[in-house]
Order: structure tokens, then sequence, then C-alpha cells
């Protein structure tokens, strides 16, 4: 069984056209045609969340002796969907609701992020497409999204 956490980097217009209109999430996540400014190959994240979830939560046990990581890394939680707060009524990945922040929640959430020590190590970054992916670039996935005024959208399928 896999699960994998997809974010998106979306610009303030489509944020709001996805708060009126959930469906358009689907478009973003597709390969069929992409909405109006949006990139897939340099705009996309993704990671195993599983092994994301693992890390944490060994991470966790190893620094706070408990395995309930989102508590003791809000800003994680925050970044992956898992608080909750931010959820999009109308649009569910295969394991729970999208979720959107907006330009001044990344910003938070890639300060806290690094705050707390996730994934600002060296990015990497798959040459063929552009694409950010696993877990260690989801620190510089949130930074580079907070220096581009972008928007968020994600979840986990």
């Amino acid at each position: 069984m896999s699960m994998w956490l997809k974010l998106a980097k979306i610009d303030v217009e489509l944020l709001e056209s996805i708060r009126v209109n959930p469906g358009l999430i689907g478009t973003i996540f597709d390969s069929g045609q992409a909405p109006a400014g949006f990139h897939r190959g340099a705009d996309v994240s993704g990671c195993d969340y599983r092994i994301l979830s693992a890390v944490a939560e060994a991470r966790t046990e190893a620094e706070h002796e408990t395995a309930q990581w989102r508590k003791c890394y809000p800003w994680l939680a925050a970044a992956t969907g898992e608080n909750g707060q931010n959820d999009v009524e109308g649009y569910e990945f295969g394991y729970g609701p999208a979720f959107v922040l907006d330009p001044g929640q990344v910003t938070a959430v890639a300060q806290g992020l690094m705050g707390e020590g996730w994934g600002f190590g060296a990015a990497r970054r798959n040459a063929a497409e552009g694409a950010h992916e696993g877990f260690e670039d989801l620190g510089p996935f949130y930074a580079a999204a907070a220096r581009e005024g972008k928007a968020i959208v994600g979840g986990v399928s």
C-alpha cells in the first residue's frame, strides 16, 4: 500500500478559484491540462508519506520520548495537512481531505519547518521533470513557495 504526499505551489488567483470550486484540485495533480499559470514540473512536490511519518515518529521518540510527532512538530503537521486546520471541504484525496495554505501561512510554515529542523539539507530535484521529491525537500519546497509568494495545495493519496 502506498501513501503519497502531494503538494503544489499555486498562484493566489488559483487558490481563490479552488475555494469556490474544489474540483479544480484534481486538474493540478492529474496528467491532463494544467490550470492557467500552473507549471506542473516546477510547482509540484511529492514524497512517500509513510516514510515521512516513520522518520517523524522515530525522531519524536528519540528527542521527546513519545510517538506523537504531530504534537511535537506542529509545523511539520501543518506542512503535511495533518493539523486539519486548512482542510478543503468538497475534495478528498485517498487518505483524507485536501488542504490549502495561503502565502502568509506558507511563509510561516517554511520558517517553522526550519525551526523544527525539517528538510533543509541538500534538496534533490528530479532532473527530468524539475520536480521536488522526497521528504528532505519539504523545507526547500515551502521556502521556494514563500519566496515566490505562492499558496500551497496538497493532500495524501
